[in-house]
């Protein structure tokens, strides 16, 4: 994308290194003011706008993917903050027991819409809430998580932005990637959400890939964020070549993974370029910078009276790399200058931006 007004994925490395996660908020009310986590009244200014009820299961994808970008696409679609609507955003920050609480306090909240952010929040949303619009985003399977049969037959009162398989479906990518940057790789760990299907879908359909390629997988369930450190340190044990993630739960514990992997001294892998920012050494991933854009425009549509039911889903379908040379060569590895040269984003000591 050339318009310097759209937030890129160079965008977001600068805005991580600068604040190191832009998007890791409880609660934010959208004019011009944070209110405090446990606040649920909007401020009085914007309190007789239509509320945009914006719910996220964590907050591995920062801003630029959510509300930075849904704000742009209204933005384009001629909606003001303040003046058209009003925006407040909730997380369950990888606590996805949490989720139906928050869903539910939107409705009560009288939402006009609620904007659903990863797949565990469409499905809790998809089984609570029968008539208030939803508009989902940050998504690998709307149909998983009960939104409809296909792209223009689904459910009428919710509509919304996905990826495929989070930009591989069959995660063929991701191991040829992990290959590639760790040529003696010949076992991989993997931490799972054994309660997020699609968590279990990208594990099992990553360790197939992993077996037609020679390769093994350990993969541990982690149900607790509180639990990720010492599943990374189990998958130590087993002397893993590189360890990926699956689910929100895995994601909401990065911090406590690259800490414990860095001690093992093994590279970790990621769907998020913002945990390449934070010590991954690589990831694929979706342009959900675009998605946002159009989800926003979505939001727009409905709030001026279109039936979500007559919206098709949009599909994302440009898919990025992030690589970081730092991050691999304290291992004593080195990512190959084809794939810098492929990559969307480079970071590190010496980062370079496309």
């Amino acid at each position: 994308m050339n318009d310097p007004v759209r937030f890129s994925v160079a965008g977001l490395v600068a805005c991580l290194v600068l604040v190191m996660g832009c998007g890791n908020q409880e609660t934010k009310s959208e004019d011009n003011t944070e209110t405090p986590a446990d606040s649920t009244v909007p401020s009085s200014s914007a309190s007789d706008k239509p509320l945009i009820a914006v719910v996220r299961a964590a907050d591995w994808m920062g801003s630029e993917w959510s509300e930075d970008a849904i704000k742009l696409g209204l933005r384009e679609s001629d909606m003001e903050p303040g003046r058209d609507y009003q925006l407040k955003l909730t997380s369950a920050q990888g606590d996805l027991t949490a989720l139906p609480n928050l869903i539910d306090a939107a409705v009560d909240a009288k939402a006009k819409v609620i904007v659903t952010l990863q797949d565990a929040t469409l499905q809790v949303a998809v089984q609570r809430v029968k008539s208030i619009p939803i508009v989902f985003h940050l998504l690998a399977d709307p149909f998983a998580a009960g939104a409809g049969k296909s792209d223009s037959d689904h459910l009428p009162n919710v509509t919304g932005v996905y990826s495929p398989g989070f930009g591989d479906p069959e995660q063929t990518r991701r191991v040829e990637l992990i290959r590639r940057i760790v040529p003696r790789a010949r076992h991989i760990g993997v931490l799972f959400s054994p309660q997020e299907a699609l968590s279990v879908t990208f594990k099992d359909r990553l360790t197939k890939a992993a077996r037609d390629a020679k390769m093994e997988v350990t993969a541990w369930p982690v149900t607790d964020v509180r639990d990720v450190g010492d599943m990374t340190r189990a998958l130590c044990n087993y002397r893993v070549d590189a360890i990926e993630m699956f689910g929100n739960v895995a994601h909401a514990g990065f911090a406590s993974l690259i800490r414990v992997a860095n001690t093992c001294r093994i590279p970790v892998f990621s769907s998020s370029p913002f945990e390449v920012v934070k010590g991954a050494v690589a990831s694929i991933f979706p342009e959900f910078n675009e998605g946002g854009v159009e989800a926003g425009k979505m939001i727009a549509k409905v709030l001026r009276g279109a039936s979500p039911g007559s919206i098709p889903f949009y599909q994302v379908r440009k898919v990025k790399l992030a690589v970081n040379p730092s991050g691999v060569s304290k291992f004593g590895l080195k990512v190959p200058p084809d794939v810098v040269k492929q990559a969307d984003t480079v970071v590190g000591d010496t980062a370079m931006r496309k």
